[in-house]
């Protein structure tokens, strides 16, 4: 039997390492090899290279162009020049990344005789690829992780002429239904992890002492990128509150930011400096090993200020057992059923967030209870073997 070849490309390309990267993996280490022959196309060096390569996965590196910036007419007597330049100047950059690009992937699918082509971001993106598989004449699905307002023009049209978009949850389906995409070829796939791939490196007492927490403290955390729609002011000004019944609380906030959120992060340790809490508030930074430091908490929180398009951080959580806390937005409300396997707020309720909280942190029982009870969810609606079965159907589907 021939295998077939399913190209996937990853293009995110800000230095962050965030859910996709760990959803492909999942998916692609999990695909029957015995059908398929997968090859991941990244755009720069990450962190998580070697664990794809770990587990034989033929990856590759793609160097994009740099975009042409004219700046010698942005200024001066030049300056009434700049309108036809910069008209130059895009149709360049179209030719350079659009043109070009696609003509070089076509010739990258036909040589290494690729049968389907699998984007893992955004219809937003990856235009190139759609069109050099179009061009080849195989097919083409695109993953959409995100709840986006606006889809330019290039962006409906290719998603017009692409063969599936795969959406990680009910909220990106209906939004993209409501923004007219064709339903027929929107498929619903949630992301999916092997609980038993969630492995605590480090113990609790071992991350408490490298932080200098006493270890009767109690600990709860937000993990995520640290971006504004995250939603970490809401968490740490609902710390500000918690405080008072609880002067020994800690909160780590996981994860890393880019240059473009160097701002947010800034006015975050403002904010934390003028709310007196800096011993109570600890930034990690990125962590190649999140579930060390979820396992350290007593509560999970997520906290998307925007409606979230899925919520890995969730389903991580659930897989220790852990008491979650969402807003309720977005697919949060997919992911915890409210009062068994978590507890939801109003999206920005700080307040509401504290009040939360502190309930669950009076009553550990509960606590206890409602992560058991997400750890039984996520084996019957999140683990990855019905995500792979679901994609693989897809593929089967499409290359009938």
């Amino acid at each position: 039997m021939n295998r077939k070849k399913i190209l996937f490309c990853e293009s995110n390309i800000d230095g962050t390492i965030g859910g996709s990267f760990y959803s492909l993996f999942y998916l692609v280490e999990g695909l029957d090899k015995s059908k398929y022959e997968p090859c991941v196309i990244f755009y720069q060096q990450h962190s998580l290279l070697p664990l794809f390569n770990k587990a034989g996965i033929k990856t590759e590196i793609f160097i994009l162009p740099k975009p042409v910036h004219l700046t010698l007419f942005d200024n001066g007597f030049l300056g009434v020049f700049r309108k036809p330049v910069k008209l130059i100047q895009s149709g360049v950059n179209f030719y350079r990344f659009f043109i070009r690009q696609s003509l070089k992937y076509r010739k990258y699918i036909i040589k290494n005789k690729i049968d389907l082509v699998h984007l893992n971001n955004t219809i937003l993106r990856n235009h190139n690829w759609m069109l050099a598989a179009r061009l080849s004449g195989i097919k083409c699905v695109t993953h959409e992780r995100g709840v986006n307002n606006y889809f330019p023009y290039l962006a409906r049209f290719f998603a017009r002429h692409i063969d599936a978009i795969i959406c990680i949850s009910g909220a990106v389906e209906d939004n993209l239904k409501n923004r007219g995409m064709d339903s027929g070829q929107l498929v619903k796939i949630f992301n999916g992890i092997d609980p038993d791939c969630v492995i605590v490196e480090k113990e609790k007492n071992e991350i408490l002492d490298k932080y200098n927490i006493p270890h009767s403290s109690p600990v709860i955390g937000i993990v995520g990128n640290i971006r504004g729609w995250k939603g970490q002011e809401i968490v740490v000004r609902a710390i500000s509150i918690i405080k008072l019944k609880y002067p020994e609380i800690r909160c780590f906030i996981v994860g890393d930011y880019s240059e473009n959120e160097r701002d947010y992060y800034e006015h975050l340790q403002s904010i934390i400096d003028k709310l007196n809490i800096v011993e109570n508030v600890i930034f990690t930074g990125y962590q190649s090993n999140v579930a060390s430091f979820m396992n350290a908490m007593e509560i999970v929180i997520h906290a998307s200020i925007l409606p979230e398009p899925f919520g890995r951080v969730l389903i991580e959580a659930m897989a220790l057992s852990k008491a979650l806390v969402g807003s309720n937005e977005g697919a949060v409300p997919e992911i915890i059923v409210e009062g068994k396997t978590g507890l939801m707020f109003d999206v920005g309720d700080y307040k509401g967030l504290a009040d939360i909280v502190i309930s669950l942190l009076d009553n550990p029982e509960y606590r206890k209870q409602i992560g058991e009870n997400g750890r039984v969810r996520l084996n019957e609606e999140f683990h990855i073997k019905r995500n792979v079965e679901l994609t693989q159907k897809l593929y089967e589907k499409l290359l009938a």
